[in-house]
């Protein structure tokens, strides 16, 4: 059965909007870790403890660089900003100058003098007076994704979600600088599409300004009196005992064991 435009066009939406909040997140992650950075080169009387600096270092580089390749996966059974970009290639009447004017015509928070005004946004993505994207034009911002995304796939794929012998990945390695700008790209992306996802309106700073307060946690030490760290338990004591809520509350599942995850 054939997709009809507007169903393949709320498609694209909803898969749009799923990078959105995705892509936001990895941007919202950069801004808290190159935070804690600038809070380690602080002076301080706390020593740092390359335990825990490295273990912070390996959560935040595993997110970013498996985000950034969850986000240009070409696979056609995934949902990211590449197939985003592939569907309006393949499609490229989906995304036509009727259905963007239209959109602004229907927003009744803006007049008709700036309703005129955006409408040539969509020269954009089309050319000057074009009925349908270009998918010439939507090709190229697809090779400049796939490009920029080498280093950090190779990267993703070799090191950290597969281990090949004989040491065939030595030298392998990713700079802080090809991280952020596989990123940046990724980011500049999202922002030129939501101009065809929301038209009439563009996108501004992706990292989110955080509330005040975040930093509080940091101010006082965590440890209480008294805290002695956890030993190291053997595999097969892995699952301690169940754990008790905030409100003293068990949290177990009926036959004794935890949840391996909860709701928030």
């Amino acid at each position: 059965m054939t997709m009809d435009l507007d169903a393949r066009w709320e498609r694209w939406c909803a898969a749009y909007d799923d990078s959105y909040r995705d892509i936001a997140t990895l941007f919202h992650n950069r801004h808290v870790w190159l935070t804690i950075e600038e809070m380690w080169k602080a002076p301080t009387a706390v020593e740092l403890n390359t335990i825990v600096t490295n273990w912070f270092t390996r959560l935040y580089v595993v997110t970013q660089v498996a985000g950034v390749r969850r986000e240009c996966d070409a696979g056609a059974d995934t949902s990211s900003l590449r197939w985003c970009l592939d569907e309006l290639v393949k499609f490229p009447e989906v995304a036509s100058r009727v259905r963007y004017e239209a959109a602004i015509d229907a927003d009744p928070s803006q007049g008709d003098e700036l309703k005129a005004s955006v409408k040539p946004g969509f020269d954009l993505f089309s050319g000057p007076g074009q009925p349908h994207i270009d998918a010439q034009l939507v090709q190229a911002d697809i090779d400049t994704l796939a490009t920029t995304f080498g280093t950090v796939r190779k990267y993703t794929n070799k090191i950290l979600l597969h281990r090949q012998r004989n040491g065939a990945t030595l030298g392998l390695s990713l700079s802080w600088e090809e991280l952020d700008n596989a990123l940046n790209v990724v980011g500049a992306m999202l922002k030129r599409y939501y101009r065809l996802r929301y038209p009439g309106a563009i996108l501004g700073n992706l990292a989110p300004e955080l509330p005040l307060g975040w930093t509080t946690p940091f101010e006082a030490p965590w440890l209480p009196d008294g805290f002695v760290p956890l030993p190291a338990r053997p595999v097969e004591d892995h699952v301690g005992p169940a754990r008790r809520g905030s409100g003293g509350e068990d949290t177990s599942d009926e036959d004794g064991s935890e949840p391996a995850c909860s709701e928030p």
